[in-house]
């Protein structure tokens, strides 16, 4: 049974469905399998796949997968029936001869098309001039390769030699493996939260790097505190690392939360640890520029040596170091590349307490307790002095008094109740992420013109080296190593950075190019052989903005990419593009819909000054970032409630408490002044021990004056 009601289609619609999945999804032709086998068994140290087992993917289609069936269970349970409407009416037009026309130039319905006609209509929609087609493209194809490519035990992924399993095994068969079982953190059951009047000194909402520090810094000085999770808790021992089920489980929305206007997707927790259960164990300080800026804007804690002793604690507690670090194929590529280039590139330190972890999977949850997540550290602290911790449970707004400037407490509902509960407390903490603390700011009442404004993304996008030899990517860490060279790309400290990417089958079958359906197929069967690189942003001036609906269940917001933004993409992917050919890469694939890829020629070398790579490059800058052709993700949002030292520039005092409402704090990525950077977890947690700090000093001046 799906989150939403059941999604049914009438025959035409589901013809129409179909004929757009098995586009995407095809049975090859006998020559295109024959190809792809000969492909393959050209480098059998690489792949190591048998003929049939090609031939047998070749045949496969969405059709015989079932993946409609895949597509509308995920959209009973991910997307609201408002937003279903579109949907069925572009396939209502599709199904009809004069709607045809429109969208593929044929005058009959599109499921009557050939697979060359469908395939053609495609491409064109995916570099179309028109956004709504490419918006169109974008959704098609993301329901259809995650749907296709996400499930675990699917036949198309066996045949890609994709297991799960076999990760777990090279993880668990590592020399210096070692799980660490943490204690299971109890929830309050349904008549615990719902019966009598509960008063608490402290109620945190949210549980990620903001609310897990509050919590403990707060419970450790002898408060009583009380977290509410909208999300569920999984204990370790529960957490199952298939990709279609932890995105349902685990992230908001059970999936990428695409913008309003189509230009990203963003992937934020829902779960307790938020999204330090989901991220990828980088554990970065801000750098010297970011602190100085920061600083410039009145808020001079970050260039104090307590900011400097609150990170320390906070790598202390998490465990951040580079000690045991892996890397993988893939790393000794990207260093090979950096040093030849002479681009600046050094070891990321994460959370695992100086214990080895070359896992792929942790964006999926840490089974075996080497992440030091929140729930795994922090909150843990908090349990430990006495904190309650209530999942699934959505805060619809504070409850205030004196004409709604002072907070005395939550309005919420309890485990999917439509019936809201009261909480009360002394103190409230916001730390729902910039997506979704400014909707609870704005239900409570506040007016401030800057709550939801300021939105930053720190956008990613992707570039792919195939190469002649076996990489592995996934046996091995999700990063090991970031490259600066483009930090500084325009003169300001606005510029992005180079990591390592790694991928997994659903995520990765949905941003490679898609070019035909036999292209495809043949990528997925060679990413043994690929590196991934993400090209990260530090973005300015974009303009984001998250808007209050009421009758969306999810947050909306939406994102439009400034020029100067863009000139950071392109700068830094022609870095990275030059850092896989430098490395040894034979074939190059930006997420450019606009861009064909690159290949070297049998007799070249893969050299970064050779003339065709050289125009080739010409064409990823002419390219650009084109709004919905180039696919961005993010898993770093910032600033939406951003701190200042006035209220007509920001929502937050420079110490958490909002400048409308008394007690009312925020503690979370959506104070921060502007992008940060860096992957933001360390900064969250250290801003989060000074913004503690700041509360208990509020508490013990409450308590003299008593």
């Amino acid at each position: 049974m799906g989150k939403f009601p059941p999604f049914e289609l009438t025959t035409n619609q589901s013809q129409t469905l179909c004929a757009i999945l098995d586009t995407f999804v095809s049975e090859l032709t006998a020559e295109e399998a024959q190809a792809i086998i000969e492909k393959i068994q050209s480098n059998p140290n690489i792949y190591n796949i048998d003929s049939s087992k090609i031939s047998n993917y070749a045949q496969l289609s969405a059709s015989k997968l079932n993946v409609e069936a895949n597509v509308l269970e995920f959209i009973e349970n991910c997307v609201d029936p408002k937003n279903r409407l579109d949907l069925t009416r572009v396939l209502d037009l599709l199904g009809s001869r004069p709607g045809s026309l429109f969208f593929t130039g044929h005058f009959k319905p599109f499921a009557a098309l050939s697979r060359k006609e469908r395939e053609q209509a495609l491409l064109k929609w995916k570099t179309s001039n028109l956004v709504t087609l490419r918006t169109l493209y974008n959704v098609f194809s993301g329901i259809c390769f995650f749907n296709t490519y996400a499930r675990t035990h699917s036949p198309i992924v066996d045949s890609i030699s994709y297991s799960p399993a076999s990760n777990d095994m090279f993880l668990e068969n590592h020399p210096d493996y070692e799980p660490v079982e943490h204690e299971r953190i109890p929830m309050m059951t349904t008549q615990e939260a719902t019966s009598g009047d509960l008063e608490y000194d402290a109620i945190v909402v949210g549980s990620g790097a903001g609310g897990g520090v509050v919590a403990a810094e707060l419970s450790q000085a002898g408060y009583s505190v009380l977290v509410i999770e909208k999300g569920k808790y999984y204990h370790q021992s529960e957490m199952k690392q298939e990709e279609q089920e932890s995105y349902l489980n685990m992230f908001e929305g059970g999936t990428s939360l695409v913008a309003s206007n189509g230009s990203v997707q963003s992937l934020t927790g829902a779960t307790l640890g938020g999204g330090t259960t989901l991220n990828y164990l980088v554990s970065l300080k801000p750098q010297h520029f970011v602190r100085e800026e920061w600083a410039r804007m009145g808020l001079s804690y970050f260039i104090s040596p307590q900011f400097n002793k609150d990170l320390d604690r906070v790598f202390e507690r998490i465990g951040a170091s580079t000690e045991k670090a892996s890397g993988t194929k893939a790393s000794e590529k990207f260093i090979m590349g950096c040093s030849k280039l002479g681009y600046s590139i050094e070891p990321v330190p994460v959370n695992t307490g100086g214990r080895a972890h070359p896992c792929s999977r942790c964006i999926m949850g840490c089974k075996a307790g080497i992440k030091n997540s929140t729930a795994n550290t922090w909150l843990l602290d908090a349990m430990r002095n006495g904190a309650r911790f209530l999942d699934r449970t959505k805060v619809t707004r504070v409850l205030t008094v004196n004409g709604g400037r002072e907070a005395i407490g939550v309005e919420c509902c309890v485990h999917g109740s439509e019936q809201t509960t009261i909480i009360k407390a002394k103190q409230i903490i916001i730390a729902c992420g910039s997506l979704s603390t400014p909707t609870v700011l704005k239900k409570t009442g506040l007016r401030n013109p800057h709550i939801g404004r300021h939105l930053r993304l720190q956008p990613i996008c992707f570039s792919f080296g195939f190469f002649d030899e076996a990489i592995n990517q996934t046996e091995g860490p999700l990063i090991a190593n970031v490259c600066n060279a483009s930090d500084n790309c325009q003169g300001d400290n606005y510029g992005a950075k180079i990591e390592e990417g790694l991928l997994l089958a659903g995520v990765l079958a949905n941003k490679l190019p898609w070019l035909s359906a036999a292209k495809h197929k043949e990528l997925m069967l060679r990413r043994n052989s690929m590196v991934s690189l993400l090209n990260v942003v530090r973005d300015k001036d974009s303009t984001g903005t998250v808007q209050l609906d009421e009758s969306s269940s999810i947050p909306v917001y939406d994102y439009q990419l400034s020029k100067h933004d863009e000139t950071s993409f392109i700068f830094c992917m022609e870095k990275s593009m030059k850092i896989l050919v430098a490395a040894g890469a034979r074939e190059l694939y930006t997420n450019q819909a606009n861009v064909e890829p690159f290949m070297f020629k049998k007799d070249e070398e893969s050299r970064t000054d050779n003339p065709r790579f050289l125009k080739w490059l010409e064409s990823v800058r002419k390219g650009g970032i084109l709004m919905t052709g180039t696919p961005l993700v993010s898993v770093h949002q910032l600033g939406s409630c951003r701190m200042g030292i006035t209220p007509k520039l920001s929502v937050v005092q420079p110490t958490g408490e909002t400048w409308e409402v008394k007690n009312l704090y925020v503690a979370d990525g959506s104070v921060f002044p502007t992008a940060v950077g860096v992957n933001p977890m360390v900064t969250i947690e250290a801003i989060a021990i000074d913004i503690s700090r700041n509360i208990i000093a509020n508490m013990n001046r409450n308590k003299s004056r008593l």
